[in-house]
This record gives structure tokens, sequence and C-alpha cells, in this order.
């Protein structure tokens, strides 16, 4: 059974989830920029989707969908989180800061991290992720975590206005992580 863990890079604290994260969670995630790409995010995002958001997160189990609060000088910004697929030895990686502290290399940080994590728990061969076509910051998040463009999901799923939007999937063999670069 995996437990929830503490992970820290150079600048960041990677956590299980908290009561006491509702109010960060609320001011990051009630902002129409950052939920953009992501229609499953209500907007606005009230306080009762922040209790609902961090009672999920508390509440998934860590050994198939460990999810990471991301903290940054004591204050929550983003999380990251996996879908693991224990008899493929892979997982779904997904992510999202603030938009106050987009431009930082943060999420490729504390991916990064994660990603470090992941394998080395779950054993895993395969990491992929998936992003709004339009969704450029995170392609290049992506890119830069070593990712791969695998496929073109045409008319994937409806965007915020009810559009038909295309989904970026790309994949990263374990052999292919480079901690290196950012």
């Amino acid at each position: 059974m995996t437990a929830p863990i503490l992970l820290r890079t150079e600048r960041l604290t990677l956590r299980p989830f908290q009561d006491s994260d509702v109010e960060e969670a609320l001011a990051y995630r009630d902002d129409p920029e950052f939920a953009r790409f992501l229609p499953h995010i209500p907007q606005p995002f009230t306080r009762r989707d922040a209790e609902v958001f961090v009672a999920l997160n508390m509440s998934e189990p860590w050994a198939r969908s460990p999810t990471f609060a991301v903290v940054l000088e004591g204050t929550l910004i983003g999380t990251v989180n996996f879908e693991v697929a224990a008899d493929m030895r892979a997982a779904m990686l997904g992510y999202a800061i603030g938009r106050a502290w987009w431009g930082r290399g943060l999420a490729i940080e504390a991916a990064r991290a994660a990603i470090a994590w992941a394998v080395d728990t779950f054993s895993l061969v395969r990491i992929w992720a998936s992003t709004d076509a339009r969704h450029i910051r995170s392609r290049r998040v992506l890119e830069k975590l070593g990712m791969q463009p695998e496929a073109v999901r045409v008319g994937d799923h409806r965007g915020r206005a009810g559009e038909l939007v295309d989904e970026m999937v790309y994949g990263l063999n374990i052999a292919h992580i480079d901690n290196s670069s950012s």
C-alpha cells in the first residue's frame, strides 16, 4: 500500500491536501484565465467548490490517484496528480498552477519531482498526459518534461463555450527522462 508522502524541491513542497487548503484553493482556482482550458472547473469557483475540491483530493486513494498540493513559500499554488494503471506500469500526469505563478518554471519543477517519485514508487515505464491543443503553455511544460507528442484527439471534448476541442496527447518512456534541463 502506498502512503501519502511529502516531497521537496529547490523552491516547492509537494504534500497531501489538508482541510486548511480551502481558502488558498479558492483563491487560485477562481480565475477565468486559469480555468480557460479546464472546462471541468466551475467559474466562478465558489467556496463550496473549493471545499469539494479539497475533500476529493484528500479522499482519493493514494495507491491509485496520488494528488500533491503544490506549496510555494507556505502558499498552496496548485496540484500535481497521477492516475496510475499499475497493471500497465503507466500513469497519466495532471498538473495545474495558479496564474499568479505562471512563467517561473514551477509546474515543471513540481511535475519533475512528482514523476521521479511515481516512477520509483510504482515501477512505471510510461507517463502520459493530455492537454487542450490551444493551451500552448501546458504543451511547453510537457515538452520541457521530455514528453513527445503522440496523437491529436480531434473534437475530443467540449470547451468552456461549448465548442469542440482537440486534445494533444503526450507520452514519455521512462528511459527518456532528463532531469538536467528546465
